[in-house]
C-alpha cells in the first residue's frame, strides 16, 4: 500500500493482545452488570452461600456477610483494572508511529501515565454506572459507598502497577520514556 497502514508498520502481535483484552475486559464489565442485575433475594442467597463455603474451609465467624460483599467488590474491580490496563498498553503499542510523542502539548508525560490515567477513568465510570444501574434492581441499591469501595481495589492496582513498572525498568537499566 503506498499511502495506507502496511503491515510494517503495525505490530500484528500487540493487535491480537489488544482484541483480546478488550474482549476479556467486555466479558468482565457484562458479568459485573450480570451480577448486579440480579434482584437482592437473589444476590443474598449468592453471598449466604459463598459465605458457608468460607466458613467450610476456615471456620465459624471467620468473615460477615457485609465484608465478603465489600471484598468482592474490591476483587470485581481489581481484575478489571488489570484488564482496561492491558487492554489501554496493548493498543498503543499496535502502531509503531508515536503521534503523540510529535504533539506539541502534552498534558500525560509518559505512555505509563496515560495508561494509568485511562484505567482510573474507564474503571470509575464502569463502576458509577454500574451502582446507578443497581438503583433500578429490586432489593438493591446503589450508592456512593460502594463506587468508594470499587476505587479501592482500583487505587490498589494502579499502585502495584505503577511499582511493578519502576522495578522493571531499574532492573534493565532505563529510565521511562518521557515526552517534553
Amino acid at each position: 500500500m503506498k499511502n495506507g497502514i502496511q503491515s510494517k508498520d503495525i505490530s500484528l502481535s500487540n493487535l491480537f493482545a489488544a482484541i483480546l483484552c478488550w474482549a476479556l475486559t467486555a466479558i468482565w464489565v457484562v458479568l459485573i452488570f450480570f451480577l448486579s442485575s440480579e434482584n437482592g433475594t437473589a444476590s443474598t442467597e449468592r453471598s449466604t452461600a459463598a459465605l458457608k463455603y468460607i466458613e467450610l474451609l476456615f471456620g465459624e465467624n471467620i468473615i460477615t456477610d457485609l465484608v465478603l460483599r465489600k471484598v468482592v467488590h474490591v476483587i470485581e474491580y481489581s481484575v478489571l483494572t488489570v484488564l482496561i490496563f492491558l487492554s489501554a498498553r496493548f493498543t498503543n503499542k499496535i502502531s509503531f508511529i508515536k503521534s503523540y510523542a510529535e504533539s506539541p502539548v502534552k498534558l500525560i508525560k509518559s505512555d505509563n501515565e496515560m495508561y494509568i490515567v485511562i484505567t482510573l477513568w474507564m474503571s470509575m465510570l464502569t463502576s458509577v454506572c454500574d451502582e446507578y444501574h443497581q438503583l433500578f434492581i429490586e432489593g438493591r441499591d446503589g450508592n456512593i459507598r460502594d463506587v468508594l469501595i470499587d476505587a479501592i481495589g482500583v487505587v490498589i492496582v494502579l499502585i502495584i502497577i505503577r511499582i511493578i513498572f519502576t522495578i522493571y525498568l531499574k532492573y534493565i537499566g532505563s529510565n521511562e520514556v518521557r515526552y517534553e
